[in-house]
């Protein structure tokens, strides 16, 4: 008897079989044949009474998306789990209600013919009908990176170019806070866990390094960077290795 089986192998001989699985309703992409989208909606998650708080929210939802880690380098299979992982990313943004926002996902990214690199792109405007636009705060750029790798020259670059349009740091009911970029991580694929991540805050130039462990967070200073032009193109990284200088937690 010629089951479903059968007919998806017929149908992947004329081009395709279509999936059975329903949209995810956390993640917006462009349509097939459009430009990459400018704008993502929000909410997804929140609201938060703190950006700590929101951060991990969005730590552990990243990372629970398909193919979202790809486990340990020294991994035996590392290789192919890299080929098939995908990078996920989303704003967390501050409203006039004094709360923290994580908007919805996207992993819309540039095809890489040499898998040498994942670069989900994140778009610059954020769109949340029940705020004016000018009354949100951009915080926190997040995203994941499949094997846990250090921010990369993109990343900072972006950062910089959106804290020119959003402003480096935003007024917030208990203070003021700089705007940064988030690289997730997870030491593990299937079920990732939220064991770190890596931060930029161009207002500082501080490279950080948080991770989770059994007896709860921790925080080195990995580098500095340094800008050598206006333009935000040419940069340094000076290498440091200490403690953050901050609270216990991110």
């Amino acid at each position: 008897m010629r089951g479903p089986w059968w007919c998806c192998l017929w149908l992947s001989s004329l081009g395709g079989c279509a999936s059975s699985a329903p949209p995810d309703p956390d993640l917006v992409r462009p349509e097939s044949g459009a430009p990459f989208l400018e704008e993502i909606p929000g909410p997804l998650l929140g609201p938060f009474e703190s950006s700590s708080d929101a951060l991990l929210a969005a730590c552990g939802k990243i990372l629970s998306k398909p193919h979202a880690s790809a486990g340990r380098p020294d991994h035996p299979s590392f290789d192919t789990r890299w080929r098939v992982s995908s990078e996920y990313c989303a704003w967390l943004y501050y409203t006039p209600e004094h709360r923290y926002v994580v908007s919805r996902l996207t992993d819309q990214s540039r095809v890489d013919p040499v898998q040498r690199s994942k670069s989900c792109l994140l778009p610059s405007r954020v769109v949340d009908a029940r705020y004016p636009a000018e009354a949100l705060r951009y915080i926190y750029a997040l995203h994941n990176h499949p094997y846990g790798s250090a921010l990369s020259a993109n990343d900072l670059r972006f950062i910089v170019s959106e804290g020119r349009v959003h402003g480096f740091e935003s007024e917030t009911e208990s203070g003021r806070v700089r705007l940064s970029i988030v690289a997730f991580f997870s030491n593990v694929m299937e079920p990732a866990s939220c064991d770190g991540f890596h931060q930029y805050i161009p207002l500082t130039g501080q490279l950080l390094k948080w991770t989770r462990d059994a007896s709860g967070w921790r925080c080195e200073q990995t580098g500095r960077v340094t800008w050598q032009d206006a333009e935000a193109l040419d940069f340094t990284i000076q290498k440091l290795q200490g403690p953050c200088m901050r609270g216990v937690g991110p």
